[in-house]
Parts: C-alpha cells; sequence; structure tokens
C-alpha cells in the first residue's frame, strides 16, 4: 500500500512539474526578446521631416506614425533599427519604451535601458521611480501619461489620439543645440507636443561612440527628459482612457 501511495505522489508531482515547464514555456514567449503575441498586426512605422545631427536650424520638424506599440524586446529593436538613427526617431522610441514599461515593467525596462544613456537609464534612475509612481494603479495614477504625447489626444477626450498614432518634435529653439564632452558629440534639443500641459516637453538626444552607452555610434539615445514623466494633467470625469493599441 504505502508503494501505491508513494506512486501516486510521484505521479502527482510528475504532472504539476509538467505544467510548471508548460506555462514557463508559454511565458518564454513574451520575456525580453520573445515571440510577439499571434493576434497582433505588424508594427507599421513611419518618420518623416528632417532633424539636423549637428546644429539648430529654426523651424525644423519631424514626426514617427505607428500603428501599435512594440510587445517584444525584439520587436523593439526592429523598430529602433527603422527610426533610431535619427534624433526624432529616439523620441518616438523613448514614449514607446514607457509605454511598454506600464505594461511589463521587465520589458520596459530593457527597452528603456536600450534607447537611453546611462543616466537616464537603469533601476535607480529618477525617471524609472517616477514611472513607477505614474503607473501606481491608485488614485493619484496616470495610465494615460504617453497617450497624451500622441497627436490627437487630449485631457477632454480621455487622451484618445488619432489613429495609427503620432508623435510630434519641434527644434527646441530657447536652448538650442550643445556639445558634451563626455560623450564628444552634439546635444540635439527638441520640445515634443502635448495636449496634456500648457507648453510641449523638452527632450535632449545624443549619438556617441562611447562604447559605455547603447548609442553604438550610429543610434540616438535620450540623454535627459524629465518632463515627460512629470504628471500631465487629469482627464475628464465623463471621458475615461481606453488604452493604446
Amino acid at each position: 500500500m504505502k508503494q501505491n501511495v508513494l506512486n501516486q505522489f510521484n505521479g502527482w508531482m510528475l504532472a504539476v512539474a509538467s505544467v510548471m515547464l508548460l506555462s514557463l514555456g508559454a511565458c518564454d514567449k513574451n520575456e525580453p526578446g520573445g515571440e510577439k503575441p499571434k493576434n497582433l498586426p505588424d508594427i507599421d512605422v513611419k518618420i518623416e521631416g528632417t532633424i539636423d545631427h549637428q546644429k539648430l536650424v529654426k523651424g525644423q520638424k519631424g514626426s514617427v506614425t505607428f500603428n501599435r506599440f512594440p510587445a517584444t524586446v525584439q520587436e523593439f529593436r526592429e523598430v529602433r533599427e527603422k527610426i533610431g538613427k535619427e534624433p526624432h526617431g529616439a523620441v518616438a522610441l523613448q514614449v514607446m519604451a514607457y509605454e511598454m514599461f506600464r505594461r511589463n515593467q521587465r520589458i520596459g525596462m530593457e527597452c528603456i535601458n536600450l534607447n537611453s544613456t546611462n543616466t537616464n537609464s537603469g533601476e535607480k534612475s529618477s525617471a524609472v521611480r517616477q514611472l513607477r509612481l505614474l503607473f501606481n494603479n491608485d488614485d493619484s495614477s496616470r495610465p494615460y501619461q504617453m497617450a497624451a504625447y500622441l497627436k490627437g489626444a487630449t485631457f477632454e477626450n480621455g487622451y484618445s489620439p488619432t489613429k495609427p498614432y503620432t508623435v510630434e518634435v519641434i527644434v527646441d529653439e530657447g536652448r538650442g543645440y550643445g556639445y558634451s564632452n563626455d560623450y564628444q558629440a552634439p546635444i540635439v534639443k527638441l520640445l515634443v507636443l502635448t495636449k496634456g500641459k500648457e507648453r510641449p516637453d523638452p527632450i535632449a538626444l545624443v549619438k556617441t561612440k562611447d562604447p559605455k552607452e547603447s548609442s553604438e555610434g550610429k543610434y540616438f539615445i535620450v540623454s535627459e527628459c524629465s518632463s515627460i514623466y512629470v504628471r500631465v494633467r487629469a482627464i475628464a470625469f465623463d471621458h475615461p482612457f481606453k488604452g493604446l493599441d
């Protein structure tokens, strides 16, 4: 009888282990770098406009249009390959990475690190600390924070953007460009348009050959964007936030 009980116990443990392994296998597809869910359409992304890489040219502007946010790090990398070599492309990627962080902190964290300088990324950065406060699901939460940087989104309409989504930027004529001896490269300073605040939000970008940074000498990365994670205006009570694709 003891042997029968032992056999039954071993069989039960084997069944539990099998279920756990199957569950882990299913989860792996949604881990950083994993496969995108099969029900999602391919990402369609377009970049328009010209932003000079070396010096400020008054009146320059740019935009990035896309049909949905990346679901995995691999998709984020693919989008980066298409738009990350331009400064306004890196701005759109930051909006994507922050929204991805809201959905899945592990995936979003890896994307933030890919698109940011070391001082503007990582678990201990002020950006990540503020993002956790924004997305903490209490009464002060702002799940619509990144939606506010998409064309057509206003607090009156619950930050419901025009589709496909568009991120728009203009050059920051008030601050101009700078130069960083640390990065040995120009600092491109732009403004991200939004209806969630009284004025556009500043953001700074750099393309550096510094081997410690994720720029790889060809991608623009964000060196400063402290305003983007400062709370936007709360939505109107009669227009709840409906989420983003």
